[in-house]
């Protein structure tokens, strides 16, 4: 009899535990938002803070994913020049 009282309530510590553990996680993590910003080079990232900051461009988003597809749109990359064709040289005498 003893025994199973002292199994009973390990097993109620550890799932009081385990919920207690679940619920700090989850609230950890909605917490924070991902933004998309400009930094003071001009380089867009996407950061993941718990408010605005003053050099965001677009959020908050819920997920990474979401922010990058909004940093695509907010910060396009500049179209690359066409490497000019090198002609070789002739050699004067």
């Amino acid at each position: 009899m003893p025994k199973k009282i002292v199994v009973l309530v390990a097993v109620a510590v550890f799932a009081l535990t385990c919920s207690l553990c679940a619920f700090a996680a989850a609230e950890k993590k909605a917490d924070k938002q991902w933004w998309v910003i400009k930094d003071k080079k001009g380089v867009c990232k996407v950061i993941q803070a718990k408010e605005k900051t003053p050099a965001y461009l677009a959020g908050p988003f819920p997920t990474k994913e979401a922010a990058t597809k909004a940093k695509e749109k907010e910060c396009p990359k500049p179209a690359k020049k066409a490497p000019e064709k090198k002609t070789p040289m002739k050699k004067t005498q």
